[in-house]
């Protein structure tokens, strides 16, 4: 059941991905960087992304894998990056985003209903927190310098989906609040895919999309800690094709890294 779970998400995420954008994600990420790579070998071909801090365009070809995992190759491949374009460049503090990208990717440690993103800490007490997570580095503006922002949570539970988060690392879909400080142009996180699901939001409150063909919305709100909107009708989520898995295991991640991101239940 795991290669089936960890190939539905990352199908899933590929397919929010559209040809022609631009996008930011980390290289801490496996599944994220799976996903970008199986969107442009099918339907993204021309897809533009900053990636680690520096701007891959589509006639640059780049083996992601490679320069994630050696440093040598890395330091060769940045050169060759349009632009060398600094995340920290695209954000203006004072006068809002100096320019755009489509979409984001991030991981949440944490997530409530209405998008409030937590990658900071667990615990009440910021001086000596239960857990440290790895921290906000670029979510803040990802989610406010980006129209939308994907995110993807490989397991579904009520430790993740939570009443309240416990840091704010950054703001969530809020219709309301984006309007009042003039980002009401960028959406926040739009959609979330899941080991069990697909979410979305409707009026800045988390909603069921559509659940995996091996799971319930029974399940989907067991493993969330607040009331999830779940409409009348939920369809099942389209499960991989076999193009897409071919692409999958033969080119887009033939050594599997994408199983790094998955703990089982």
């Amino acid at each position: 059941m795991s290669n089936e779970v960890i190939d539905q998400i990352t199908v899933s995420l590929a397919r929010e991905i559209k040809d022609n954008e631009s996008c930011y994600t980390g290289i801490a990420i496996p599944l994220a960087v799976v996903s970008i790579q199986l969107a442009r070998m099918t339907h993204a071909p021309n897809l533009d992304f900053i990636y680690g801090g520096y701007w891959i365009s589509p006639d640059l070809d780049v083996d992601l894998f490679s320069i994630m995992t050696d440093v040598d190759l890395f330091k060769q491949s940045i050169p060759k990056a349009r632009g060398f374009a600094k995340l920290i460049s695209m954000y203006n503090y004072w006068g809002g985003p100096t320019f755009t990208l489509d979409f984001g990717i991030i991981r949440p440690g944490q997530i409530d209903q209405y998008g409030n993103v937590n990658n900071s800490i667990i615990g009440k007490d910021l001086e000596n927190p239960k857990v440290r997570l790895p921290g906000g580095a670029a979510i803040g503006d990802i989610v406010n310098a980006c129209r939308r922002v994907l995110a993807y949570i490989p397991r579904h539970d009520s430790r993740t989906f939570v009443e309240k988060v416990d840091f704010i690392t950054a703001r969530g879909a809020s219709p309301q609040w984006r309007k009042e400080i003039g980002l009401d142009e960028y959406q926040g996180i739009s959609t979330i895919v899941t080991d069990l699901a697909v979410l979305d939001f409707e009026d800045g409150r988390m909603r069921v999309r559509s659940i995996h063909e091996f799971t319930s919305v029974e399940e989907v709100q067991a493993n969330t800690e607040f009331p999830i909107h779940i409409p009348e009708d939920v369809p099942t989520t389209a499960p991989p094709t076999e193009r897409e898995l071919e692409v999958l295991s033969t080119r887009a991640d033939p050594m599997e890294i994408r199983k790094f991101d998955y703990r089982g239940r």
